[in-house]
């Protein structure tokens, strides 16, 4: 609407309705990614810095919010925020948003582009030893453009908390939170080094363990107690040694040397069995599967970096030639 004379000058410009419902819905959406931002990160400030604006336009856009939802969505004092019961609800629609924006550009910007990028990968101490220079090899070859910062750790890293990309775990439980992808099956072999066998004889059953110098892993729970298994049979016996150690390395040198038997994971010991340097006891009896897997943060979708660095390992390690040199079973293999 226009008047126009000599005095006054009245426009009016009235938008569109679907302009109007647009304009709502992006101020919506913005609302809604700053609150779950918020709650992600703990603090108006820190969401300030990961949206890359200021506390005070986190905070006005949380009060918006609030005011247009009619509701308090979180609990403000000077050390911590909490949720209200509104603010659960809210954020069960809501607080994957960022992610899934995150996710979005990714996925663009790898369409027709190169795999590249760092993958922080953690695996334990003694599996990567054995394993993880000669499969990064392999797949610095098979993709050049991307990088893998490794970590070797004997405890489980938070994969979220510490910034992780990817972990190998052997026989733990991934949370629940974390998506995991089966592996290989591992078992434990007992060796002992053939100057051992010529002292304590060699045993035909477990129950001869007994009588042996054993060397226990304290990391375990029950690091004296082994229970073997033969044809559905349970057969368990509890052993004792001069040595506990919490390294799988120190107690295959340790049984190198002479001092007894040691129980440890077949891909650290195969080499040395099979060139005679240790024998493994008791080979007609099994000791419990232990199951390794891939476990990963949940993101939509995966960034093409870990995908391929993941199917690349699986494909790496299911080789029939390469499983039988690392001494791994393939998860289909119940033996």
């Amino acid at each position: 609407m226009q008047i126009n004379d000599n005095r006054l000058q009245i426009v009016f410009t009235v938008k569109p309705m679907e302009t109007m419902a647009s304009d709502h819905l992006e101020q919506q959406l913005q609302w809604a990614v700053t609150f779950a931002t918020v709650v992600a990160q703990g603090s108006f400030t820190r969401a300030a810095e990961a949206l890359g604006c200021t506390k005070a336009a986190v905070s006005k856009r949380i009060t918006q919010l609030e005011a247009a939802l009619g509701t308090q969505l979180l609990y403000r004092t000077t050390r911590r925020l909490a949720l209200t019961e509104a603010g659960r609800v809210y954020l069960t629609h809501c607080g994957d948003w960022p992610e899934r924006v995150a996710a979005a550009q990714r996925a663009v910007a790898e369409v027709g582009g190169k795999v590249a990028g760092t993958v922080r990968l953690s695996v334990p101490t003694s599996f990567g030893g054995v394993f993880m220079a000669r499969a990064l090899l392999a797949f610095r070859e098979h993709c050049p453009e991307v990088a893998v910062e490794l970590d070797l750790s004997a405890i489980p890293r938070d994969l979220e908390a510490e910034g992780y990309d990817l972990a190998i775990r052997l026989n733990l439980a991934p949370p629940e939170r974390l998506v995991s992808r089966p592996l290989a099956v591992l078992r434990d072999w007992v060796v002992a080094s053939p100057a051992a066998v010529a002292t304590h004889g060699l045993p035909a059953q477990p129950a001869a363990l007994a009588d042996w110098p054993c060397l226990t892993n304290h990391h375990f729970r029950e690091p004296e107690h082994w229970a073997f298994e033969r044809d559905g049979t349970l057969l368990a016996v509890n052993v004792t040694g001069p040595w506990r150690a919490n390294d799988y390395s120190l107690l295959r040198n340790l049984a190198l040397g002479g001092a007894g038997a040691a129980r440890v994971p077949s891909y650290l010991v195969a080499a040395d069995v099979a060139e005679g340097r240790l024998l493994r006891l008791l080979p007609a009896f099994d000791l419990p599967a232990q199951p390794m897997y891939f476990v990963y943060p949940r993101r939509l979708p995966q960034p093409a970096k870990v995908r391929v660095l993941i199917d690349f390992l699986a494909d790496w390690f299911a080789q029939p030639a390469q499983a039988a040199l690392l001494g791994l079973r393939s998860v289909g293999d119940k033996g």
